[in-house]
């Protein structure tokens, strides 16, 4: 599994990672609910989103107070403070930070790590009382509150610190800590499960106001609870005092201002269950991801304490502070949800959960009723949908097909007629219709996929009496998000039961991946008998991870969670976040477990309850880690570290130095071997079947492996979406694990169990048996399929250069498995498989493999209708990859390339595993096969595609445009091409010929790309960027998106400048990286906090400086200034610098560099991005002159008027520069490119076809049309001599650029007339240096050309070309914006009879057949 506060820096494979700095608020308002007279005004539940998004909810929970007082008008207060924090320390105030919120989301250093107390216990009555005790000596002997005065309350000896003013007015409790930070009021009240309360009013529209419970007293150690309203910003927070930190279990939620500054605070606490209201809006539920998506946890909960009241930064007046026991008798706590329908099937029931849950129902259920059993019978429970309708009988709810979160309200009042409220989510998810499943075009069908929703990493994989249990990371929507476990189970791991969900995100976090053993001697105490039972070590996600526990005494189908952490990070002697992915096993009458996420450690218990550390591996990085033995082709008992199912290692377990630690053989104690090349193989975990026994006496079961087939890499968010579907996650193979001694070295072996066998048609095989395959044969030219298996075994002869197959092949599609005998590589290419979802998706995997000792080659590859994956080399190598071809794309060929091959082939088609598959024969529904929304630009071509579900049908498409002026399109069957011809936006729908009623709308948005930069070929290498006018745009979930230029940068010294804007999401300026790809790139990154940060992406921290309350993610544009020097970086944000480094020592490519931006999990608006060489020449304007100057002959009467005023504002803002002396360089380089930009996107004024009247359908007057054509202008080269240099060697100052001009030409009746043409940036030329400096021979050195990549040297040391970022005198920058091709297409279509044809006269006419 994933976190997400350290990871993005960590490993490429790490999705959910980063330090999760950025989570941006949602911003929700509410109406305010005012207080009457000293009572509250109750309001009715508020309205749930239909799916998990941040809700606030209206509550109508109270506690029972005598009446008050009249409270004090606010005062004004000229000195008013914005945005404040609340729960803040004092030291934190006076640094004028939210330490809150950077304690919570970001890595502090060891040193305050080391102090994090990790487990918080119950403690006995007798130390309850000493903890009393104590605490009450520290409360600073300040006032006691007088219970007869204005200050209506029933805490008990209430006293306020020194550091703030505590009074009692006859208005009620008055305090001010204005400049003083935190100001707590302590009381010698406790409880357990409780309501407690208050009003407060602002005088001072600054700083914060909490309520503090179940904690200790303790000024000097902080421990408990607290949950805020800030009254600058309106914004809450809700957080834990814990070991010297503070945990934020919410992303700040904005509240409605009241008109009179005054705010009723309430939290209702039971057990772990925590919710705070405001204003009677439930704004926080512990657990509750309708509200808090982000992953916030804690380890054990404080269960009881004292309370108290905050004043941070403030002045206020707290009035009617009550706390009330929660009895049984007013306890509203729901005890189980039924769900029912009378129209319809509800599945198998799940174990009830607090406070979400989640039931299917099938999709003939219509509606609902539910039957709700309370723990108290005087409990009224109401129902709250999607639409705000509230059903107090619980009948006939409504469902929408998918997710519906109904809104469970309970609510008891109590013998003083106050009313306590707790508020449930129930999840209601209504199946699509019975046929659409196991049909769908991309269903893997005899791969296990989740029925519908999201599905990552296998975890907890266990078998147990006889079933295989596999459990995996599941969320309800197609995207990952706060994750739970999913279930399924087998007899024969090829077919599947579903079963309810098994574990949800509660007040430790979310559930992250993890492990379940059988504890067959019940070695936990967990159960009733000596035969035990089932015991899973779940990661809980949030705040940091830890590893919890739960136990099941019913074969797995309920869990009981204990209130105890196994393992926590704070406790782990390497004190990193990343703790996760538990793999459990049992060895020499031990329970070991081996943790990663980040760096690997293993752990050892007696009793699978208490765990201590046996060894750490701070250097070895991975996540989802498996160990374990296997015994050997050789007889050698060896033991294999699975790192996420990418790689492995192979050596012993023993113990060293009586500690318990992986000694990899010398072959991999620096290197792995690859477990599986293609890119979807993620997260291998191997099923718990027994103790493995000992050294002297294992008991070693088949080891069995399973994979999630996707990747964090890039795209697996994309796939539901892109390819139209309501599901979005698939397994592999199921494989047999093995190990063998190959060349001196041992492989593991991934071999598909047997069971598949069983799936063969054997009737309907296709045989060869020493077949000669040539490069022109006719092997399976009969075949047609989907879903198959291909044994093959290749005997090449001396000539045969490749050989292999080629799959899913028609409709210009093919996915290639290739063995290149020349370069011993295995190669699966997807390049023209189908739809692609991204660039990263169709590049080409491959492996080195050696042939057999024999000089064959060994392929076996399955094929399903979403998947490949191939095994050769006796399945020590594996490479599997998801495929999306046409529905119709079903042939199948073997190739060789070079001289013939003998071959033994065999071609098993398989049956599918879905037992609930229906026959179907109608069309069921259209598929949009392309993303249903797009961005491009005028003169880019987009294809779009649409099939019918199911494959078996006509996947005849029509396809039509709602704005036929704005694009032109070509049809081919399934696939619509479209080419932007101008900005806007177009509908364009696919309907079924079969059936038409079945239509899908496509959404284009067509805009201009006009971002400005000198960087040369930047361009999106991952993830779903795009342009509009001068903006860059990005927004992804839970992905690192990249944006890198394509070339380095030829100088080592420059200044860097980007304007950026967001509100939520890391944001990366990668400013000296190896390669495109950013991995390890040294990079600035800014989140949610006032932190800047310089990283090795994805590794660690090199520096990390205050902004002094400075917050980028304030949707406002910042200007980001980088200048790097050749062991330096420093950055200026908005023109103050906030970090400088001196390096002492750096990466040979940090000098010779390519630089780029990335996101993570957010939105991002860039502009402005360019690189300047630091040692640029002085101010030079000829190069912009220049293209002034190529304006002069330019007609606007030809173009149209929007190209028009973009051309004569980007050339008036030229000529402004020009004449002001005080212009500097960038800003001429940027004119330049605008003007450039400019004059290319001129278009010409189209003219029309003209048509003559109704009736002579066939008869049409033809006007000539312009057709233009983009030509080069070549450049010279110049040659000047350089005393200085050696004879012999040449430098290029200046590189050649060819220059680029538009001719207009007259198209009639085949006859093509030039009639001008225009420059659009003039040619570059070269200046080459060259040498004419004598050397004796003795001193000569060997002359070396010097290549481009080798720019990381001082300039002064060697001849380097230099093609010029920061402009020369001639040069032109490089465009990004509108390209030549993209105008092509307007040329072709264009009948143009205005503007330079004006006044011709050649007609014609002719009929068109």
């Amino acid at each position: 599994m994933k976190n997400h506060q350290e990871k993005v820096c960590k490993n490429w494979f790490m999705r959910k990672s980063g330090k999760r700095w950025v989570f941006g608020c949602a911003l929700l308002a509410f109406g305010a609910f005012l207080l009457d007279g000293g009572r509250v005004v109750y309001a009715d539940e508020g309205k749930v989103n239909p799916a998990p998004v941040q809700v606030l909810q209206a509550d109508s929970s109270a506690v029972s107070e005598p009446e008050s007082g009249q409270t004090a008008a606010p005062t004004s207060n000229a000195d008013k403070t914005e945005n404040s924090v609340a729960g803040e320390t004092a030291a934190t105030e006076a640094s004028g930070q939210d330490a809150a919120v950077e304690s919570a989301n970001q890595k502090t250093d060891k040193e305050n790590q080391a102090t994090a107390n990790a487990k918080e216990t119950k403690q006995e009555e007798d130390e309850q009382l000493a903890a009393k005790e104590v605490a009450s000596e520290k409360i600073p002997a300040v006032e006691t509150v007088d219970k007869q005065s204005g200050f209506n309350t029933n805490l008990a000896e209430a006293k306020g610190d020194k550091n703030g003013v505590w009074e009692v007015r006859e208005q009620g409790l008055y305090s001010d800590a204005r400049g003083k930070g935190d100001s707590f009021f302590y009381s010698q009240s406790q409880g357990k499960d409780f309501v407690y309360s208050t009003d407060v009013t602002f005088l001072s529209k600054e700083g914060a106001a909490a309520l503090i419970f179940r904690s200790n007293n303790d000024p000097d150690d902080k421990s408990s609870y607290a949950v805020n309203i800030d009254g600058g910003s309106n914004n809450v927070k809700f957080w834990r005092w814990q070991g010297g930190r503070d945990y934020q279990f919410i992303n700040e939620k904005h509240i409605e201002p009241t008109d009179d500054n005054k705010y009723r605070l309430k939290v209702v606490s039971i057990g772990s269950w925590v919710s705070y209201y405001v204003n009677d809006i439930l704004v926080a539920s512990s657990g509750d991801y309708t509200l808090q998506r982000d992953d916030k946890g804690q380890n054990t909960y404080l269960s009881e304490g004292y309370f108290g009241l905050l004043n941070w930064n403030s002045e206020l007046l707290f009035q009617n502070t009550f706390y009330k026991e929660i009895t049984p008798q007013s306890n509203p706590e729901l005890e189980d949800i039924s769900v029912t329908s009378s129209v319809g099937k509800v599945e198998q029931k799940g174990q009830f959960t607090a406070p979400i849950t989640i039931q299917y129902v099938k999709h003939d259920a219509e509606t609902v009723d539910l039957t709700v059993v309370a723990k108290n019978p005087a409990a009224k429970v109401s129902v709250t949908d999607a639409a705000g309708r509230v059903y107090s009988d619980l009948k006939n709810i409504p469902l929408a097909v998918g997710a519906n979160y109904l809104t469970v309200t309970s609510t008891v009042t109590d013998a003083d007629g106050q009313e306590v409220s707790l508020t449930y989510r129930l999840n209601v998810h209504r199946r699509q219709a019975d046929e659409i499943y196991y049909n769908e075009l991309y269903r893997g069908q005899y791969h296990y996929s989740v029925k519908d929703g999201w599905a990552n990493d296998p975890n907890g994989l266990v078998y147990y009496k006889g079933v295989y249990h596999f459990f995996y990371q599941f969320y309800d929507d197609t995207k990952w998000g706060p994750m739970h476990w999913g279930h399924a189970t087998s007899k024969d791991l090829i077919h599947w039961e579903e079963q309810p969900i098994a574990f949800y995100p509660d007040a430790n976090g979310a559930m992250f991946s993890g492990s379940i053993v059988a504890d067959t001697t019940n070695s936990s105490g967990l159960f009733d008998n000596d035969q035990g039972g089932l015991v899973a070590l779940i990661t809980a996600d949030g705040n940091g991870q830890r590893i919890k526990l739960a136990y099941s005494k019913d074969e797995g189908r309920t869990w009981t969670k204990l209130d105890q952490i196994a393992a926590d990070w704070t406790d782990d002697p390497l004190q990193s976040q990343d703790f996760r992915d538990p793999k459990v096993f049992r060895w020499e009458g031990k329970w070991f477990m081996v943790v990663a996420g980040g760096p690997l450690r293993i752990y050892s218990s007696d009793n699978l309850r208490n765990w201590k550390v046996e060894s750490t591996y701070a250097d070895l990085h991975t996540e989802c880690p498996d160990l374990y033995p296997l015994l050997a082709d050789d007889g050698s008992l060896k033991w294999v570290l699975s790192r996420g199912g990418r790689s492995y290692k192979v050596g012993d377990f023993r113990q060293m130095e009586g500690k318990w630690t992986f000694v990899p053989d010398a072959e991999f104690s620096q290197a792995d071997q690859v477990m599986n090349f293609g890119k979807d193989s993620y997260a291998a975990m191997t099923y718990y079947v027994q103790d493995f026994g000992s050294k002297a006496n294992p008991t070693l079961p088949d080891i069995i492996a399973s994979n999630w087939m996707n990747t964090w890499e890039d795209y697996c968010n994309l796939v539901a979406d892109t390819v139209g579907q309501k599901f979005n996650g698939t397994f592999n193979l199921n494989l047999k694990l093995g190990l063998i001694k190959q060349d001196g070295s041992y492989r593991l072996t991934q071999t598909p169990i047997t069971a598949y066998q069983s799936l063969r048609q054997e009737d309907k095989a296709v045989l060869y048996k020493d077949v000669e395959v040539s490069e022109k044969n006719g092997l399976l030219k009969d075949f047609s399929g989907d879903q198959y298996e291909i044994v093959s075994t290749f005997r090449p002869s001396e000539t045969t250069k490749k050989v292999g197959f080629n799959l899913r092949v028609g409709d210009g599609e093919v996915t290639r498995v290739t063995y290149d005998l020349e370069k011993e590589t295995l190669s699966v290419d997807r390049s023209q498989s189908g739809i692609l979802l991204s660039n990263k998706f169709a590049q080409v995997d491959s492996q080195s493999v050696k042939r057999n000792a024999d000089g064959s080659i060994d392929l076996h590859l399955y094929v399903d209708r979403s998947s490949l994956e191939v095994f050769a080399k006796g399945y020590t190598v594996a490479g599997a990859n998801q495929i999306f071809p046409a529905p119709n794309s079903l042939a199948a060929s073997v190739f060789v390339e070079g001289g013939a091959a003998k071959a033994d082939i065999a071609l098993y088609p398989l049956k599918g595993i879905w037992k609930d598959k229906q026959a179907v024969t109608k069309p069921l529904e259209l598929v949009q096969a392309s993303p249903v929304t797009n961005n491009i630009y005028v003169g880019d071509t987009l294809d779009l595609k649409a099939y019918i579900m199911p494959a078996s049908v006509s996947q005849a498409v029509s396809w039509s445009v709602d704005q036929p002026d704005l694009v032109s399109v070509t049809k081919d069957g399934n696939k619509l091409r479209v080419t932007a011809l101008q900005r806007g936006v177009v509908k364009v729908t696919a309907t079924s010929k079969e059936n038409p009623s079945l239509s899908k709308v496509f959404t284009i948005n067509i805009s201009r790309n006009d971002f400005k930069t000198n960087v040369p070929d930047l361009k999106a290498v991952s993830g779903k960027w795009y342009v509009d006018g001068e903006s860059l745009y990005n927004q992804n979930t839970s992905a690192n998106d990249y944006y890198m230029g394509g070339q380095k940068i030829p100088f080592p010294e420059y200044n860097l400048d980007v304007d950026l804007k967001y509100q939520k999401g890391l944001i990366n300026i990668f400013y000296a990286s190896e390669n495109v790809d950013p991995r390890n790139a040294y990079s600035i990154q800014f989140g949610d906090n006032d932190k800047i940060r310089l990283y090795r992406f994805m590794g660690e921290t090199i520096a990390e400086n205050s902004m002094n309350s400075k917050h980028l993610n304030d949707g406002q544009f910042h200007h980001v200034k980088l200048v790097k020097t050749k062991n330096g970086v420093s950055v200026s944000v908005d023109g103050v610098e906030y970090l400088n480094h001196q390096f002492d020592a750096i990466e040979p490519y940090y000098n010779d560099a390519y630089v780029g931006l990335g996101l993570w999990d957010g939105d991002l608006e860039a502009r402005n991005f360019f690189v300047t060489n630091l040692h640029a020449p002085a101010v030079n304007k000829a190069s912009l002159q220049k293209v002034v100057d190529s304006t002069a002959s330019l007609d606007p009467s030809l173009y149209t008027d929007e190209t028009v005023q973009a051309y004569q504002s980007a050339l008036a803002r030229a000529q402004t520069l020009l004449a002001d002396e005080k212009a500097e360089q960038a800003d001429l380089d940027r004119a330049e490119q605008d003007l450039k930009t400019a004059l290319a996107a001129l278009a010409v004024k189209p003219s029309h076809q003209v048509t003559p009247e109704e009736g002579i359908k066939d008869l049409v007057e033809e006007k000539p049309f312009l057709e233009i054509v983009m030509e080069e202008i070549a450049y010279q080269t110049r040659e000047q001599e350089n005393p200085e240099l050696e004879q012999g060697q040449r430098r290029i100052l200046v590189a050649g650029q060819k220059g680029q001009k538009r001719v207009f030409v007259e198209v009639l009746n085949g006859q093509r007339t030039v009639l001008g043409q225009e420059v659009l940036s003039l040619a570059v030329d070269e200046l080459v240096e060259v040498g004419s400096k004598v050397v004796a021979e003795s001193a000569k050195q060997p002359l070396t050309r010097t290549q481009p990549q080798a720019l990381n040297q001082d300039e002064e040391e060697k001849v380097i070309p230099s093609p010029r970022l920061q402009p020369a005198p001639d040069s032109a920058l490089p465009k990004t914006g509108t390209q030549e091709d993209k105008f092509l297409p307007l040329a072709g279509l264009a009948f143009l009879g205005m503007g330079l044809l004006a006044g011709r006269k050649k007609q014609a006419r002719r009929l068109r057949c």
